[in-house]
């Protein structure tokens, strides 16, 4: 069954433990507006113009899930020097478990770690089949409040609540935090956040800045980014210690 990727990087050093290997999918249900990776929001392959050549391009490739296996694996002397492992990202990688399933079972065959970073407002049912493979879910933390999250992200916090109770209480978790001062860190969310850590164990958390690093990607893509004002020092590391306050290990991290 042939899965739709964009992207293989490799050498990552923040998506999961040790030196990992991401594999950027296609396709996601959200519509985050601090989106870093616009060019796998929707499945369908992407056209975009590279600036350097002057040519245009498509972004996205059809292969078969188990021939990906023979890419990736190229790495596996690494993933063994360190306890690294494969990361699946997006986009939203959930949305294609099913194809990448075959892939998943010959990962954890080979004792390869695997990590899965996942907005994880999708079916349980999908969820479910992650379970049995994934080794560790790095979970985004964004917007918490009912209403907003469904105008703002199209989201579900509802499902999103029902699958972070069930993954937390089978596997190592971390949660991932962009801030954003007129979304994720404004005074009602940040409180919904702490309760919301209060009662989701978790191994860590992660913090860290939205940045417009892909300005350019949205350019090449013909897509608007929105502009956010800037996040001071101040108010991330104020944001760190209530999470600290709490018991809860929390670590900034810069892109």
């Amino acid at each position: 069954m042939k899965v739709r990727v964009s992207n293989i990087q490799r050498f990552c050093l923040h998506d999961g433990p040790g030196i990992r290997t991401v594999v950027f999918l296609k396709g996601c249900n959200l519509r985050c507006p601090w989106c870093a990776n616009p060019e796998n929001i929707d499945y369908d392959f992407t056209e975009y113009y590279d600036e350097k050549t002057n040519e245009k391009r498509i972004i996205g490739y059809d292969i078969e899930a188990l021939d990906l296996y023979d890419e990736i694996i190229k790495d596996k002397d690494y993933f063994r020097l360190n306890d690294g492992g494969i990361t699946f990202s997006g986009g939203e990688p959930l949305l294609q478990i099913k194809k990448l399933e075959p892939l998943l079972k010959k990962l954890k065959d080979n004792d390869i770690n695997i990590a899965i970073e996942t907005n994880l407002q999708v079916s349980t049912e999908l969820v479910e089949i992650a379970l049995k493979y994934v080794s560790e879910f790095i979970i985004d933390i964004k917007v918490l409040d009912k209403k907003n999250n469904h105008d703002i992200l199209l989201g579900d916090i509802d499902l999103y609540f029902k699958n972070v109770s069930l993954v937390s209480n089978k596997k190592p978790v971390v949660f991932r935090i962009p801030l954003s001062n007129e979304y994720t860190l404004t005074l009602e969310n940040q409180n919904l956040i702490i309760d919301f850590l209060k009662n989701n164990p978790c191994e860590m958390v992660q913090i860290f800045k939205i940045h417009n690093l892909a300005s350019s990607k949205y350019r090449a893509i013909g897509k608007e980014i929105m502009e956010f004002s800037h996040v001071d020092d101040e108010k991330v590391l104020n944001f760190y210690e209530k999470i600290k306050n709490i018991g809860v290990n929390v670590q900034i991290i810069k892109f």
